[in-house]
């Protein structure tokens, strides 16, 4: 009877840890045979930077050494690591099923691995970096919903958008009109957006490594002098930025 021994590992920030990923899963797959290493699934959270690596062995042919390999590349590279066999099979289900749900691109049974990560580089934006600075700053942010009026605050933001802390973060591609109300100026900034990405709490929650829930937003059009107002804004807060 066939049984699977399988382990999960979330990899934060891997848009800087490309080569290092693709050199472990590759010799993986030049180490085990197909019938010890049976699959490699990937899941990409575009938001995070963060990937997910599902590994599963036949459990009767995979040895410990063989995890504490895995576990040690695991350490060097910072991500977490899941032995599902230790789970019980609901758990082991519940996880899996979360992994799936979360993501916003898979790659599962035999792909190349080269090419999976180019597209992951590609969907989650790393490739070109970003094209204006991000700035770390706490604004409040006011829009409308469906239901009602919300009030959420920035955990970023840069000239082009912004990324808002929320638990309920609104569907992408959904257009908002947005208020930003800036530290210690009497004016509002109003600007049209469109939510681009979205992290559900449980998502941030796999991912890990501080990552909040949210939903990233593309400014697409300013109102009046709203443009002039967040520049000058900036330039007050010039001394901390992030990302490039």
């Amino acid at each position: 009877m066939s049984k699977d021994f399988e382990i999960a590992l979330i990899v934060p920030y891997v848009s800087g840890k490309v080569e290092s990923v693709e050199g472990f899963l590759t010799g993986l797959r030049r180490e085990y045979a197909p019938s010890v290493l049976k699959s490699i699934s990937l899941y990409c959270w575009s938001a995070s930077d963060s990937l997910g690596i599902i590994l599963s062995f036949d459990f009767y042919s995979f040895l410990p050494s063989s995890f504490d390999a895995i576990r040690r590349w695991a350490e060097k590279a910072e991500a977490k690591i899941f032995e599902l066999m230790a789970s019980v099979e609901e758990q082991r289900k519940e996880f899996k099923a979360k992994f799936m749900l979360t993501s916003d691109l898979k790659f599962t049974g035999a792909f190349d691995i080269s090419r999976a990560l180019e597209s992951i580089l590609k969907r989650i934006g790393t490739t070109t970096g970003r094209k204006s600075p991000r700035y770390v700053a706490t604004i409040e942010v006011r829009f409308k919903t469906k239901e009602e009026f919300v009030k959420e605050y920035t955990k970023d933001i840069s000239k082009g958008g912004i990324f808002v802390a929320t638990e309920k973060p609104l569907p992408v591609k959904t257009r908002a009109e947005l208020v930003l109300i800036l530290p210690d100026s009497p004016e509002e900034v109003k600007v049209t957006g469109e939510i681009v990405h979205a992290v559900g709490p449980e998502q941030a929650r796999l991912a890990g490594h501080g990552n909040t829930s949210g939903m990233g937003i593309q400014f697409i059009e300013f109102q009046k002098d709203g443009a002039k107002i967040l520049e000058s804004y900036f330039k007050s807060i010039v001394g901390n930025p992030q990302g490039h």
